[in-house]
């Protein structure tokens, strides 16, 4: 009998042991975790090469901060000199029409980027990218700028559909670039006639969007889109950039566009093809005469020698 209570004691002592191993290591298996995921959620920077910027006057620039993990954490951009911040989020902290910032998160990674337009040497310093959490955690970026313009070669370019299809739509492009600014204005043309929106014929049809930008700060760009391309769209379209601050400078760029016309294409194809196969019949038709011809003569050849012998 006494046996019997000591194995059971025994096995209730062995069961409140392994319950305080198993409570023990739950315990240290929840403490590991923890720190792992206090770990992965804690905010880094992404090193972004090159960081420092040395530009000049009138430049665009772009200063750069890449995030993981940054979570509900806020972020904001200040200038080391001054104590108040520029941005925090994706709001500027005070407007300010040289500057804007683009604030983008995809998945774990944020893009924070402060946009200075036409700067000057009086923005020169360290900017520094701030993420404001228990630790605070800091990114810096040293912007120079020279007080001299950078030059720029003034260019057009023009691109984008040269053979639509009847119906279709046109899309050209046109790229003007100025010297220190962008172009003020862009005019399109159609075998030397201007492309209105209001005119009747190309009512509903044409569409022209300009925009400049922000990269380089100095082009203008002009998209030309037509609806529903007719053959009396095909022909030579230009595009004409002007520049007053460059003393009135224009500059122009054109490109041929053919209107494809599928039927008549085909039987261009097929009539080709026709041509081609009685060429060549007629090639085999002349060779079998010319065989024939140089046997009708051997033939004669032979039985005038016979005759003469």
């Amino acid at each position: 009998m006494d046996l019997t209570n000591d194995m059971e004691i025994g096995v209730i002592i062995h069961k409140n042991i392994y319950v305080r191993l198993g409570i023990v290591l739950l315990l240290h298996l929840m403490k590991v975790s923890g720190e792992v995921v206090k770990r992965q959620l804690i905010p880094s920077f992404i090193p972004i090469i090159p960081r420092d910027q040395i530009v000049h006057t009138g430049d665009t620039v772009l200063l750069k901060c890449q995030i993981r993990n940054l979570g509900p954490k806020s972020v904001s951009w200040r200038k080391i000199s001054e104590d108040f911040p520029l941005t925090i989020g994706d709001m500027m902290y005070a407007p300010n029409p040289e500057m804007s910032v683009d604030f983008v998160r995809n998945g774990r990674i944020t893009n924070n980027t402060l946009i200075i337009k036409r700067v000057k040497p009086s923005h020169s310093g360290t900017y520094e990218c701030q993420i404001s959490s228990a630790n605070i955690y800091t990114y810096h970026v040293n912007l120079e700028v020279l007080n001299t313009r950078r030059y720029t070669e003034p260019s057009i370019t023009l691109d984008g559909t040269l053979y639509p299809s009847p119906n279709q739509k046109l899309n050209l492009t046109c790229n003007s670039t100025g010297h220190d600014r962008s172009p003020d204005k862009i005019d399109w043309f159609h075998n030397g006639n201007l492309i209105a929106e209001s005119k009747p014929r190309w009512r509903n049809r044409a569409v022209i969007v300009n925009y400049v930008p922000e990269v380089p700060g100095v082009s203008l760009i002009s998209q030309l889109t037509i609806d529903k391309v007719g053959a009396s769209d095909a022909g030579i379209y230009v595009c004409r950039s002007m520049t007053p601050s460059e003393g009135m400078t224009v500059k122009t760029t054109s490109v041929m566009v053919n209107v494809l016309n599928a039927e008549k294409d085909i039987k261009k194809r097929e009539d080709g093809h026709t041509q081609d196969t009685s060429h060549k019949l007629s090639r085999q038709d002349s060779s079998k005469t010319v065989r024939l011809s140089s046997c009708f003569y051997l033939t004669l050849l032979g039985l005038l020698f016979q005759i003469v012998k």
